[in-house]
């Protein structure tokens, strides 16, 4: 039963795929298969699932705990202890849920699939869909997955730190600008 649906939400995916692609399901669907049917193997999804529920995690990029503590009058003056402090915290939830939502898991799928279907024959396509359901090919996509996971762990930790720094040194430099502009306006 559980593969039969995975069979049957394949088929939409694919179906849904051929139509976003403008392509003739005719003359598409077996290589837009084989694509979709890659981009599961290599769990594209999985990966970008992963991705998306890192988006906008306490101590992200834009949490204001982070933005305060770099430049504590960011805020004019409220701070975590204010009474206005909660309304900032969501509002930037709000903003991190927009931004983090702007692309699916499927889209991300969609995305991958189209670009192996537009840039692999059909022939490399079963060749690569052989490989990656093989046992050694199976073995690589967890390694991989766990790789890319370990990978994005660390970007997140080190983009973070760096962009705690880099904010703090654009805030100086904004000062320096304001205060070129108050003592000469134009």
């Amino acid at each position: 039963m559980a593969q039969l649906s995975k069979c049957l939400i394949s088929a939409c995916f694919t179906f849904s795929v051929l139509a976003s692609l403008g392509m003739d399901a005719s003359a598409g669907a077996s290589k837009t298969e084989l694509a979709v049917e890659l981009a599961d193997l290599i769990q594209v999804r999985r990966v970008a699932a992963e991705y998306i529920s890192r988006c906008g995690a306490e101590g992200a990029y834009l949490d204001p705990k982070r933005i305060f503590a770099a430049e504590p009058g960011y805020f004019g003056g409220i701070s975590p202890q204010s009474a206005y402090w909660p309304e900032v915290v969501e509002l930037y939830r709000r903003y991190q849920s927009t931004v983090c939502s702007a692309v699916t898991a499927d889209e991300y799928v969609r995305v991958f699939a189209g670009q192996y279907a537009e840039k692999l024959s059909e022939g490399e396509l079963e060749a690569t869909v052989s490989f990656f359901s093989s046992a050694a090919g199976r073995r690589y996509v967890s390694v991989s997955s766990e790789a890319n996971l370990a990978m994005l762990t660390y970007m997140t930790k080190e983009m973070t730190s760096g962009m705690e720094r880099a904010f703090k040194e654009a805030q100086q430099e904004v000062r320096a600008i304001v205060l070129r502009y108050r003592k000469d306006p134009k």
